[in-house]
């Protein structure tokens, strides 16, 4: 146990500069309409609402890095693991909806703003559970979506 917690302190010391910006945000995308979400070191965990139901994600950056976009423009790209759950109701099927996904995107810190924009993609595999199985099971998927990270 103590091992587990010394590998979880060294991992979320060496990896906040990984992340992107700290702090809570909106997003938007699709299948999410409307997420709220929380960002602390390279753990992201969000909440949201789709045309299909609800659910929730965690992603985790696993690299971050500054893109040169000229004087005053503070540009980052990052790509990290993740996954959804939902519960979705779909065509008649409802039931639980899982997405383990690669992710990549672009942030940028606007300056002199308490607040950062990004954008996102997420290629994982749909996995369907429930009645869901018989709509979608182990299909390819993607998702995106756009949002602002208040610092």
């Amino acid at each position: 146990m103590k091992r587990l917690l010394a590998a979880i302190l060294v991992v979320g010391v060496f990896s906040s500069g990984l992340a992107q910006s700290q702090g809570y945000g909106v997003y938007s995308g699709w299948p999410t309409y409307l997420g709220l979400q929380f960002q602390t070191a390279s753990l992201r965990l969000g909440l949201g609402l789709s045309g299909f139901g609800f659910g929730g994600d965690v992603g985790l950056i696993l690299a971050k890095s500054k893109l040169e976009a000229g004087p005053g423009v503070d540009l980052s790209w990052y790509y990290g693991l993740g996954v959804g759950a939902g519960f979705w109701s779909v065509g008649g099927f409802s039931g639980i909806y899982l997405f383990p996904h690669g992710l990549a995107g672009m942030e940028y810190l606007l300056p002199g703003a308490p607040f950062s924009a990004y954008a996102e993609a997420q290629v994982g595999v749909g996995v369907g559970l429930g009645d869901l199985a018989g709509w979608r099971s182990f299909a390819p998927d993607f998702s995106g979506r756009v949002g602002v990270i208040f610092r």
